[in-house]
């Protein structure tokens, strides 16, 4: 009887098999009633596997009879196979599998620690370039969950109709994960202390996440000190086996004037080379000077910084915080070309000007309608060009903003339909229906325009032509070993103990901005030096340990900055300008199930079972 049952069953799916077209695939191997498919649905595939499986066959089903098992009465028989086919051919029932036993807990969360290397760039001026991002700043996010049957976004089984919210990923045989965030502990937006809600701060401030400790910044002899707030979801997508990862945020920068040049922040332990995360020290300056303090980030340049001691209320120049959009934070290229036109009466030439203000060539004042109409060799910007013929030995000849010569000036930083809360490179960055304009608001407006594209004054405001993102001719002064402080001659530099006055090309951007961030694969990595590791005694620096189950990539983003209330900032750093990161970090995944606590975890009690006082996402109950 059973060979009778298979013949006929075995027949019916293979005719069944031609009249089912494929359906688009999000789904993975593995999932209720598919043992041997991917897709939105099972296929009639599967259920020829469960088939042979309920009549003794070794399929698919034999190391996970849970995916095969459809009407959960804890065997597989021929019915499950027949409820999969008839799901397979668009029928409406329903699949209902029990959860398989897992080999191990997959990965639930990860923490994202800045460490030595990580840089920014920011504002048209150049001054504001290569300043150094402190270490330990640190990020926190979870592992996107979808029910199984809907793909719809959840957090708890009794979400979906099917009862089974699972997680994007394992790090393991699924190494493509959806992650969300941030997902570390709050702070009150205002004294920086910790808070679960609005009820825990002062009378009418936030309880928000931060994106890591003040931030202390000096250029062009303007201290400042920036606090970051996360202003909307962290989301993305991380691949555990290839190492890259796409992310997007938005953020709220309150920026403080700075106490002085050499501390633009509230300090938490002198700048030493012993000074690292954790140490305890005392505030000096901030809203609690004396009180004592835990470093939570190390600049080499200005010292300890921490939550315990933030910038004084009374200094802000920002409001509710300058508006950042990280459209794209990436392990791969991020690109953005200037689109816009300047602002300043100097740069009013511009083909979308004319013709009260035509476009000209900027190296010779050429009229041009376009860029093509000012095309020079790649490999020396001098030579003007109207084919590859006449640049032999100097690249090729090409159009801006291949080579930086342009049509008119050009500017990278807008807003979406003039509004100071959405800055933009293009409208592509916009809300759907909005444009990307040049920005409306006058004086110190956060919504100022864009003023000039570089400040390379002596090169006709050409930037990149011999070096990139370098001026050619015009030159910046610093002094040797406080490169923040900008000098003249050897005398300001002597008198703070700063060396001798070097002068090097200004910093600037380029018409096309241009990053490129480094992936790094789930592996084990020392925490300091930047290695793979497989033991502690890998990792033999001072401080220095090995991160099982971590990564170590380059993320990069570019974005735009709006203006201050402070014209002296706002002058001395270039902004509203382009800005550009580099985060250079360790990436250390957590398990939930595993016994141990990390990352976001309050508790791991060593399973992933709700109601027991330590919920599935290691959160106690």
């Amino acid at each position: 009887m059973t060979r009778s049952i298979s013949s006929f069953f075995a027949a019916l799916l293979i005719s069944s098999a031609v009249l089912v077209a494929p359906v688009t695939a999000m789904a993975n191997k593995g999932d209720c009633g598919q043992p041997s498919s991917t897709g939105a649905t099972p296929k009639t595939s599967d259920a020829q596997t469960i088939l042979k499986a309920a009549v003794g066959q070794v399929t698919d089903c034999t190391d996970k009879p849970c995916i095969c098992d459809v009407n959960s009465n804890g065997t597989i028989t021929t019915p499950d196979a027949l409820q999969v086919l008839k799901k397979a051919v668009g029928q409406g029932v329903t699949l209902t599998c029990t959860t398989c036993p897992s080999d191990g807990p997959g990965c639930t969360s990860a923490v994202f620690d800045s460490r030595l290397g990580s840089d920014l760039d920011s504002g048209w001026t150049g001054v504001a370039h290569d300043s150094e991002l402190p270490v330990g700043a640190s990020i926190t996010v979870r592992v996107l969950r979808r029910c199984s049957d809907s793909n719809v976004i959840c957090t708890l089984d009794s979400e979906c109709t099917s009862n089974n919210c699972k997680p994007t990923c394992d790090c393991d045989g699924d190494k493509s994960c959806e992650i969300v965030g941030p997902t570390h502990s709050r702070a009150c937006a205002t004294t920086l202390k910790d808070c679960s809600t609005n009820a825990d701060c002062p009378s009418g401030v936030e309880c928000t996440w931060t994106f890591g400790p003040p931030l202390p910044l000096s250029s062009g002899g303007t201290p400042a000190c920036v606090l970051s707030l996360f202003d909307g979801p962290l989301t993305g997508t991380a691949d555990s086996g290839t190492g890259h990862g796409e992310m997007q945020t938005k953020l709220r920068s309150r920026v403080f004037l700075g106490i002085a040049l050499s501390q633009p922040c509230p300090r938490c332990g002198p700048p030493s080379s012993s000074l690292r995360v954790g140490q305890m020290f005392t505030c000096e300056g901030g809203q609690f000077p004396g009180a004592a303090c835990r470093v939570d980030g190390v600049s080499a340049s200005f010292g300890g910084t921490s939550f315990d001691c933030p910038p004084d209320l009374q200094a802000n120049v920002s409001g509710a915080g300058l508006a950042i959009r990280f459209s794209q934070v990436t392990s791969r290229t991020a690109t953005r070309t200037a689109q816009l036109p300047c602002a300043n009466f100097s740069f009013k030439s511009n083909p979308l000007n004319a013709p009260t203000n035509p476009g000209k060539c900027l190296d010779n004042n050429a009229a041009c309608g376009t860029n093509a109409d000012c095309k020079r060799c790649t490999g020396n910007s001098a030579i003007a060009c109207t084919s590859d013929g006449q640049c032999t030995g100097n690249g090729t000849c090409a159009e801006s903003p291949d080579q930086p010569v342009s049509c008119g000036y050009w500017c990278q930083c807008g807003f979406c339909n003039g509004n100071a809360s959405s800055p933009c490179f293009q409208t592509s960055d916009c809300d759907q229906g909005e444009t990307c304009l040049v920005g409306p608001g006058i004086g110190n407006a956060q919504n100022a325009p864009q003023q000039k594209p570089n400040d390379c004054s002596g090169d006709k405001f050409i930037c990149g032509q011999f070096e990139k993102e370098k001026c050619g001719t015009t030159l910046q002064g610093k002094c040797s070993l406080q490169s923040y402080r900008v000098c003249s001659n050897d005398t300001v530099c002597a008198s703070n103990g700063a060396g001798t006055c070097v002068f090097e090309p200004r910093s600037c951007f380029e018409p096309r901005i241009t990053r490129t961030g480094a992936p790094s694969p789930l592996a084990s990595y020392c925490s300091v030096q930047d290695k793979t590791c497989t033991t502690n005694a890998d990792c033999p620096l001072a401080e220095d340990f090995c991160v099982q189950q971590s990564s170590r990539p380059t993320s990069v983003a570019l974005f735009c900055v709006p203006a201050t209330a402070s014209g002296a900032i706002n002058s001395a750093g270039g902004i509203t300008g382009p800005g550009a990161v580099s985060l250079k970090g360790i990436i250390e995944v957590c398990r939930c199930g595993d016994s141990k606590i990390g990352c976001d975890e309050t508790c791991d009690d060593g399973d992933t079972n709700n109601g027991d006082g330590c919920n599935d996402y290691c959160q106690t109950e």
